[in-house]
């Protein structure tokens, strides 16, 4: 079996807000191989922003904490990793793609200077002064100076000094060959006429424009990992439809494992091969996505799909969810959805239901399981 790029083993997020303690996300466990896009969905407000910003430390820590469990990047444990290490993951290993943008982007810099700050640190690290974070090292290896970091005239990038610096500069690519590889990243994300936003700033660009440059910049590190967090979101549904089918092109040519987060089933129909569908900071079923919307197995699953729109005006009112979702700073005991669960009975309140496999293994090797954290799964199909 191919192993994961990205394997989560028990992660706890708690937030310290004034008095009260919030747990975010609670025991969550998931893996995403190479090549393939795993989902994350669920009401506002139930931890999957947080579990993709936990994932590469971008939390701010204070006020949340990592309580517990594991999150391992190709064999080693970020959770235990130094703030002076993690900057060796962040880009060149695991790249993001967030929900906003325009507060994503610097206003201050045009559209090339930021293209070609991520491309020179992706080759930066192909050069080796990016070293393995294994190591405990820093991004550029100062070790080896002898006078202090120099700026180098072509690129205007630090690099390091002394001996070191003169062979960097025989590797440097020219300015020219830069604006030729930003070029081909915006051309791979489908921007007509690149050459004429180079010199643009953030906000003289549209919603679907600045979308398509943060996914371009996101690719032109490489990395082995990207978390697109709500990447469509702020956006209409003519671009939002344009973006999505770009991103499933843009998958097969850069081989890199995704996590996908969102709110709209569709997107994630559309998109992902598994899905982990949060509820209050767990994941209550996970799966290859069409098992897990053709045949739920967790009655939050199913109220939530029968509370999607249809294109079907006979269908007749939405459904609702009865209920409120539960305070994370005083959650109800056992299953935190039993106060608003149709099966919801004695065991259901006093112990929380496992993340366990229901009926047959998926017969391809690296798509996980279909898994429900329900006591009585069996019965969920036969639910109104």
């Amino acid at each position: 079996m191919t192993e994961p790029v990205l394997d989560v083993q028990g992660l706890t997020i708690t937030y310290t807000v004034g008095a009260g303690v919030f747990q975010a996300v609670s025991d969550v466990s998931m893996q995403i191989y190479p090549g393939r896009v795993v989902g994350i969905v669920g009401e506002t407000g139930c931890g999957k922003s947080t579990l993709g910003k936990a994932i590469p430390r971008l939390l701010p820590e204070p006020p949340a904490t990592i309580g517990s469990g594991t999150v391992v990047f190709r064999g080693t444990d970020l959770v235990r990793l130094t703030k002076r290490q993690l900057p060796m993951v962040r880009g060149t290993g695991i790249g993001m793609i967030f929900q906003e943008p325009l507060n994503s982007l610097n206003p201050a810099f045009r559209v090339y200077d930021q293209m070609a700050e991520a491309i020179r640190i992706r080759h930066y690290r192909d050069m080796g002064y990016v070293k393995s974070f294994r190591g405990g090292s820093m991004p550029f290896d100062y070790s080896v100076r002898s006078t202090p970091p120099v700026t180098n005239p072509v690129t205007k990038s630090i690099v390091p000094g002394g001996a070191a610096a003169e062979a960097v500069e025989d590797k440097l690519r020219t300015r020219a060959e830069f604006r030729e590889e930003v070029l081909r990243y915006l051309r791979l994300v489908r921007i007509n006429d690149p050459e004429a936003i180079l010199g643009l700033y953030p906000h003289e660009l549209s919603g679907g424009m600045r979308q398509r440059i943060m996914i371009a910049m996101a690719l032109s590190e490489r990395p082995s990992l990207l978390i697109a967090d709500e990447p469509t979101s702020a956006l209409d549904v003519t671009i939002q439809a344009q973006v999505l089918t770009l991103m499933k092109e843009l998958i097969d040519e850069v081989k890199a494992a995704i996590l996908f987060i969102s709110h709209d089933l569709g997107v994630i129909a559309e998109t992902a091969d598994e899905v982990g569908v949060m509820y209050a900071g767990r994941i209550v079923e996970y799966g290859p996505v069409a098992d897990v919307f053709l045949n739920p197995r967790h009655p939050y699953t199913k109220a939530l799909l029968r509370a999607a729109p249809s294109r079907y005006k006979s269908d007749g009112p939405l459904s609702s969810i009865p209920g409120t979702v539960p305070n994370l700073s005083r959650p109800p005991s056992g299953c935190r959805f039993h106060p608003r669960c149709p099966l919801a009975r004695d065991a259901c309140k006093a112990s929380s239901p496992p993340l366990a496999i229901v009926g047959a293994e998926s017969k391809v090797e690296i798509v996980a399981s279909h898994r429900s954290a329900c006591f009585f799964p069996e019965e969920v199909p036969n639910l109104p």
